[in-house]
């Protein structure tokens, strides 16, 4: 219903610009402040809810998402498409009506006699005692008295284009037909189209009181068409004499329009912070930009939420040619079995979860047993024996380690030979293992 929030809008600041011109102005005798108020204020009231004061949200939105969800189904039976039908009918009623008044113009225009002269159209009907203008054509009776002075009333209308105003204020009656504000407008502003046209033609050659008893005495003027300016209007008669002998408004007193400044900083921020948009607006005020438009999706339904689920990453360019493992299952649970003896049912037996046994370990070799007669023994080396005076071991290359196989080096007895020297020292490398056990017998 965004068109309906969107009128309910326009309308209260169309009535807040209408109040401040019964307050302060509709008294004042500078009538075209008067009329460009009305105009402007009434136009301004349809542009202001598409504004915004960018610095006064907490959140601006600058482009609209172009995801689509999947749409419901719309219903036709519904309080907004009966409200729109409503507004569409009596909007469709105040059309045709401009629209016969059209036609009958159009009729008389026909029918009577018109002559031409410096671009407006007189047209002459006989026997109506009306006199009113629309847009460059003048209807009149010829047989009025002071004809000429209704002419030159007549002609402020058609330079000033009053027609244009009146179509204007009947364009926002059709669309805001539900508000009485907008008859009041329509009916001021042709009041002040009056009040232009007696200034002008009371400025010369007749004097405002003599005006104004000829309006009285001509006050019998039948208004058939709505949308033209007649100079016998009864309905504005007692306004407009009311007016001639008003006293003019000080020079000061135009600047009671500049108050209207800040009721309309009030009105956006009465749009920006108190009425939610779900159409386009534009952000005033932003701190980046000083103006920027945001674009919101009004062209779609209201559709159910879905939840999107990111993409899987993708995976590496190995993960093809890799073995699938099968998924690791932790615990399975199984319904506990019945069990019945002697037909009668027993409670379901106890399950033990498994223990984990730890695997055995390693069996260990077990060493050899020492003996005393065993000897120096020495794996991988070359041993070389000097004249039995000393004995040296010396590391060979690792090629030439391979090749070797293990060397026992015997000692020699504490008695006899004097001239032995036992073993003292074993140079090399890569000794795996070296066992030395007591001395070797005597008899050896």
């Amino acid at each position: 219903m965004s068109w309906l929030y969107y009128l309910l809008e326009a309308n209260l600041y169309l009535i807040l610009f209408y109040g401040f011109y019964r307050l302060f102005l509709h008294r004042e005798t500078f009538y075209t402040l008067n009329r460009y108020y009305l105009i402007f204020s009434s136009v301004l009231a349809f542009m202001l809810p598409f504004f915004q004061l960018g610095f006064l949200k907490k959140e601006i939105v600058i482009s609209y998402a172009t995801f689509t969800g999947i749409p419901e189904k719309p219903s036709l039976f519904t309080i907004e498409n009966g409200l729109l039908l409503l507004y569409a009918v009596i909007s469709l009623v105040l059309i045709l009506k401009i629209c016969l008044g059209l036609r009958n113009l159009k009729s008389i225009i026909t029918k009577a006699k018109k002559t031409k002269e410096n671009g407006i159209t007189l047209i002459e009907i006989e026997n109506s005692k009306m006199a009113f203008s629309f847009f460059n054509f003048l209807f009149i009776d010829p047989e009025l008295d002071q004809k000429t002075t209704i002419l030159k009333h007549e002609m402020v209308h058609i330079r000033q284009k009053h027609s244009v105003d009146i179509l204007l204020f009947e364009l926002i009656q059709i669309s805001s037909w539900f508000n009485p504000i907008t008859y009041l407008i329509k009916n001021d502003i042709k009041l002040i189209h009056e009040y232009l046209a007696d200034e002008i033609t009371t400025n010369k050659d007749i004097a405002k009181y003599e005006y104004a008893m000829f309006l009285i005495q001509n006050s019998y003027g039948n208004q058939k068409v709505s949308l033209t300016n007649h100079f016998f209007n009864s309905s504005l008669l007692k306004n407009r004499i009311s007016m001639l002998n008003q006293t003019k408004s000080a020079k000061w007193a135009r600047l009671k329009l500049l108050f209207i400044l800040p009721l309309t900083g009030l009105m956006l921020c009465l749009s920006t912070m108190a009425f939610t948009k779900d159409y386009g607006t534009i952000q005033l005020g932003q701190k980046k930009e000083s103006l920027s438009i945001a674009l919101q999706d009004t062209t779609r339904k209201k559709a159910k939420q879905i939840k999107l689920v990111p993409p899987p990453p993708p995976l590496p360019p190995n993960a093809a040619k890799a073995k699938k493992t099968a998924p690791k299952v932790e615990v399975i649970r199984f319904k506990p079995p019945v069990v019945k003896k002697d037909g009668k049912r027993l409670p379901p037996p106890v399950v033990i979860k498994d223990e984990k046994v730890a695997p055995p370990p390693p069996p260990v070799e077990p060493k050899p047993a020492k003996s005393g007669n065993d000897s120096e023994t020495i794996t991988g080396i070359a041993v070389m024996n000097d004249n039995n005076r000393a004995q040296s071991i010396t590391s060979t290359s690792p090629a030439e380690q391979k090749e070797l196989k293990s060397v026992t080096v015997v000692g020699y007895p504490s008695t006899g030979n004097k001239n032995t020297v036992p073993v003292k020292k074993v140079k090399g490398t890569k000794i795996v293992e070296v066992i030395v056990v007591g001395q070797p017998s005597k008899k050896q």
